[in-house]
Order: structure tokens, then C-alpha cells, then sequence
């Protein structure tokens, strides 16, 4: 009897999420549909009022308390709002840039702790990143921001006929087509399938002035072993991939953290780690401890704008805006220094085009 209610709840949950999902698809088409179609402001509005709908649902209710945990003593009706409506935000952003609606001429892209070797074109480099607002990390692709031979790495399509499946390819094909459509179709978007992709990778940045772009709070691929288990935000433990390390190892090219971030609107500052120099190429040891450098600094950026993190926080930990750091969340507060701002040049990058 306790067996089959359990089958039955299981089958109700899972009717339920399909349901979200579908109801999701919808209206990312019809904010597509929008964003061609009405003007800019009309666009964003709607997707705006797609927030409060969603602040006001379950979802919105399990958001605002598990931010409770993770960020205590701000106001996290706020935060939840923003980042509830981050992705449907992002999509009309997608769509207008992929249908050329969007010009980087009309943007500002300021840069905050920049690496010098941007100025030296013939340079090549990884950068690492994270699963931030989407529209903030238009900037990467604008011309006018890396003037370079750019590759990107992106989770495979999902095939999937689920609801949840047509609402991921929905949100992946605008992101895809808004990169091609900034870069002028000049950029390299490379699927993680295979090990033909990272053959790929390293004839890139084999050439001079070659640039890949790698999302490292990603776990594509970990669950077969070989990856990372560490705390990450708000969750206890999480499963990490080695890659970003790895091809720093193997094309003995150095990584930098850069996670955009929305300032205002049109307005993007894009805040850069210090340089990671790679190791010797056959210290496969390394890989584990440049993860867990990329990774420290990312989760730091997640405290300081949760809102524009798009994936979930967790909330078996919180942030700690004393010490900025992570902590346990029964754990007291703890002033800890390691995180010193860097030393940085800042600069504002906009195109005269």
C-alpha cells in the first residue's frame, strides 16, 4: 500500500513539473513573439510582469525561502523577484540580439580588474565563467569587447520531446543565434560531445589571439568520474568538471575568471580574476586545485549578485556579506580577508561603429 501511494505521489510530481515546463515553453514564445514585434520597452515589460506572476506562484514561494537561508538580513522578496524573471528577461534580450535589434554600438561594456594581455592581440587565452544573466554576458560577444578569434563551449541540444526539452532548445537556440548574430557569425561554437570538441579547443587557442569561453560551474561530464565534489553556494556538495583546467594544462595557455554583470540598462561591467598561469603539462594534480581557484572567486560573485545567477542557490549554506565567503548555515559570521579586491585597471569599451 505505502508503495504504490509513493508511485502515485512520484507520478503526480512529475506530471506537475512537465506541466510547469510546458506552461514555461509557452511563454518564452510568446516573449519571443514579443520581443521581434513590439518595441524594446513593451518587450521587457512583459517579461517583467512574467516575475511578479511567477513571485506570486509556488516557485516564487520556495525561492523566497530558501534565499532566507542562503542570504539572511537582505531583502530577498527583491532578490527573488529579479531572479525569477532573470530568464525570461534574457530571452527577449536572445531574440533581439539574433534578430539583429540589438546594436553593441548602443552599449557601454566597462572593464574592472582587466589582464594586461588583452591589450596584446596576439595572445591566446581561456576564460572561464559561470551561469550568470544572460544579457549581461552579451557583452563577451560584442566586437568591440574581444576584438579576437572567440570559440565558446555550450551543453549539447537536447533532443528531449518533454516539455522541459522544447523549453530548454527554445532558450538555447535564441542564445546560439544571438552569439552567431553579434560575432557576425565569426565565432566557434563548440557542443561538449565527444573528444573531438577538445581537439578542437586546443587547435584554437594553438593560433595567436585565440579566446575560448567556457562556463566552469558546469558539470558536464562529471557524473562518469573524474570530476570535482566540493561545496559551491548554497549547496552543501556538488559535482564540478575538470575541463577548464585541463585545457589550460593541455594548451599550456593561461585562465581568467570574467563574470559580467548589469549595472543599468545597456550598461555591463565585466569583472576579471586574477590571471591563473598553467601548470606543467603533465601535473594532472593541478586540474583540481585551478577548479577550485575558478570556482572560489565565481561563488563569491554569486553572493555579492545573487540575482543575476540564473541557476538555483541552494540553501544549505549561506552568504556571508562580513566575510564574503560561504558558510555553513547554522555556522556564526567570520571575518575573513581572502578575498582582497585585485588590483585593477578599469576602462570603458564602446564602439564608435
Amino acid at each position: 500500500m505505502r508503495s504504490v501511494w509513493a508511485r502515485s505521489v512520484h507520478s503526480c510530481r512529475v506530471a506537475l513539473t512537465q506541466a510547469v515546463e510546458a506552461f514555461r515553453a509557452l511563454l518564452f514564445m510568446i516573449l519571443r513573439l514579443a520581443a521581434l514585434c513590439l518595441p524594446r520597452s513593451w518587450a521587457y515589460g512583459m517579461a517583467d510582469g512574467i516575475q511578479w506572476l511567477l513571485s506570486v506562484s509556488p516557485i516564487g514561494a520556495r525561492a523566497r525561502r530558501d534565499m532566507r537561508v542562503a542570504f539572511p538580513g537582505q531583502d530577498v522578496d527583491e532578490i527573488a523577484v529579479r531572479w525569477l524573471g532573470r530568464p525570461f528577461r534574457d530571452h527577449v534580450n536572445a531574440t533581439r540580439m539574433a534578430a539583429g535589434l540589438e546594436r553593441g554600438r548602443d552599449w557601454t561594456i566597462e572593464m574592472l580588474g582587466a589582464p594586461a594581455f588583452l591589450d596584446d592581440p596576439s595572445i591566446s587565452f581561456i576564460m572561464a565563467t559561470g551561469h550568470f544573466s544572460r544579457e549581461a554576458m552579451s557583452s563577451i560577444y560584442m566586437p568591440q569587447t574581444l576584438p579576437r578569434r572567440l570559440a565558446t563551449v555550450i551543453a549539447p541540444m537536447t533532443q528531449s520531446k518533454t516539455p522541459r526539452g522544447l523549453r530548454v532548445r527554445l532558450q538555447m537556440r535564441e542564445m546560439v543565434n544571438g552569439i552567431r548574430a553579434l560575432r557576425q557569425g565569426d565565432v566557434d561554437i563548440a557542443e561538449v560531445a565527444g573528444k573531438s570538441f577538445l581537439v578542437r579547443l586546443l587547435r584554437h587557442l594553438r593560433e595567436p589571439g585565440g579566446v575560448v569561453v567556457i562556463a566552469s560551474d558546469a558539470a558536464w561530464g562529471a557524473e562518469k568520474g573524474g570530476g570535482l565534489t566540493r561545496p559551491f553556494a548554497g549547496y552543501a556538495t556538488q559535482d564540478f568538471a575538470l575541463g577548464t583546467a585541463r585545457l589550460a594544462r593541455m594548451s599550456q595557455r593561461p585562465v581568467v575568471t570574467c563574470v559580467p554583470f548589469l549595472v543599468d540598462d545597456r550598461h555591463v561591467v565585466m569583472e576579471w580574476s586574477p590571471v591563473i598561469q598553467p601548470p606543467a603539462r603533465d601535473d594532472s594534480a593541478a586540474d583540481a586545485r585551478i577548479t577550485n581557484e575558478i570556482l572560489d572567486w565565481i561563488e563569491r560573485r554569486i553572493g555579492d549578485r545573487p540575482d543575476q545567477y540564473v541557476l538555483w542557490h541552494g540553501a544549505d549554506r549561506r552568504w556571508s556579506n562580513v566575510a564574503r565567503c560561504w558558510i555553513d548555515a547554522d555556522k556564526p559570521e567570520a571575518v575573513n580577508d581572502t578575498d582582497a579586491p585585485a588590483v585593477a585597471r578599469s576602462r570603458a569599451v564602446k564602439s564608435a561603429s
